[in-house]
């Protein structure tokens, strides 16, 4: 059986399920007025939505998990004033959508770090900012300092050491970091706090919000969003858009 029979198969049953629930609710003996009947369905109507992103969500994993091939659609992902690495010119551009404590983002980058020293002329990496505060308590502010340290023009300094310590991030060490790369902490502590950081950073979730980001790390290959960041998948995927 298809994956995609499948899912049509389920969100049938999920119809039925929200009809059987609005048919139970005009049962005689329930005394439940007209309000109450309306919220139920509503209530219904909720939960669908929420298992069909939950379906969608693990279809994406099983992807990942199995290297298949991404969607033929393009979007467009803008550079904008993201940082790069690698030739600026090259023809191929890699954009990645990370936390710094992100354990998949973190992993990404060393594969990544292999995909432009396989390919130094043809790849550009461009990273993007999108902080999971809900579940990572510093990212925002791990983002705000390394948008910080661009303006120093040590960004990919301090962005590998926030990745090298995503696990053990704190306030005081993003500082240590800081120290350690080479950065004048006065302007650093200045820059991190100011609005134009805060623009950057709102910019980038903005652009996430607009691509329908949702997990982390999320890769874009010339506007085409990746189903897996395994190296044998993007040095396929890098290959096929070569001459």
């Amino acid at each position: 059986m298809s994956r995609n029979y499948s899912f049509r198969v389920l969100l049938a049953f999920l119809a039925l399920v929200s009809i059987a629930g609005f048919a139970w609710a005009q049962q005689p003996g329930t005394n439940n007025t007209p309000v109450d009947v309306t919220e139920r369905v509503f209530e219904l109507e909720a939960k669908v939505v929420l298992l069909e992103s939950e379906v969608v969500r693990l279809r994406e994993r099983l992807d990942a998990l199995v290297g298949s091939r991404p969607e033929d659609r393009v979007q467009d992902v803008p550079v904008g004033d993201s940082p790069v690495r690698g030739r600026p010119d090259a023809p191929i551009t890699l954009v990645m959508f990370g936390d710094y404590q992100s354990d998949y983002t973190a992993r990404a980058q060393h594969v990544v770090a292999r995909l432009l020293e396989t390919f130094p002329d043809e790849v550009r990496y461009v990273f993007k900012h999108y902080p999971l505060t809900q579940i990572h308590p510093l990212a925002n502010e791990a983002a705000l300092a390394a948008v910080a340290a661009e303006k120093q023009y040590l960004f990919w300094e301090y962005h590998e050491q926030l990745f090298l310590n995503a696990r053990r991030l704190n306030s005081p060490l993003l500082l240590v970091l800081a120290e350690q790369v080479g950065l004048d902490l006065n302007r650093f502590n200045e820059d991190r706090r100011s609005l134009e950081a805060l623009e950057r950073l709102a910019a980038d979730e903005k652009l996430a919000a607009t691509l329908s980001v949702t997990g982390l790390p999320t890769l874009y290959l010339n506007g085409r969003q990746l189903s897996t960041w395994r190296f044998d998948h993007l040095d396929e995927q890098v290959k096929k858009l070569l001459p």
